[in-house]
């Protein structure tokens, strides 16, 4: 007995990363954002967002990785939202056990979402990575 897997590439899967200002698909992005000791930054939109351009909608996870000297940070927050519905905010205090757990999400068919974030530095603080993690089900 035996049996044959036959892969077929895609370029992007149905929920990828939508960088605005070029209305172009993308897999990675980096970003920088400033932050200072004890001040909450906010951004509520990203220059890139999430796109499910399939006709239906998708389950997608989100984690934190990593993060480099996570001491700096007190906390971060991420939305992803659109004019209409916020489909995930959470909120992170503890960065000892990365990666963290997956965190669960619904795009819906054809929508593009903002992404916000909420960093708080710590007191003292100083520069830190975070990479965050998104991936879903039967892209």
């Amino acid at each position: 007995m035996k049996f044959n897997i036959t892969t077929n590439y895609q370029q992007y899967p149905k929920v990828t990363f939508w960088e605005w200002n070029t209305s172009q698909k993308k897999n990675t992005f980096d970003y920088s954002v400033n932050t200072f000791a004890g001040i909450k930054t906010v951004d509520e939109n990203m220059t890139h967002g999430i796109f499910n351009d399939d006709t239906a909608q998708h389950q997608c996870y989100i984690r934190i990785s990593s993060l480099s000297n996570p001491a700096n940070i007190a906390r971060l927050n991420i939305t992803i939202y659109n004019s209409t519905n916020t489909i995930f905010t959470k909120e992170w205090t503890q960065f000892g056990a990365l990666p963290t757990p997956w965190e669960e999400f619904t795009t819906s068919a054809n929508a593009k979402y903002a992404i916000g974030i909420e960093i708080t530095a710590a007191s003292p603080s100083g520069p830190s990575t975070f990479e965050i993690e998104i991936k879903e089900n039967n892209p």
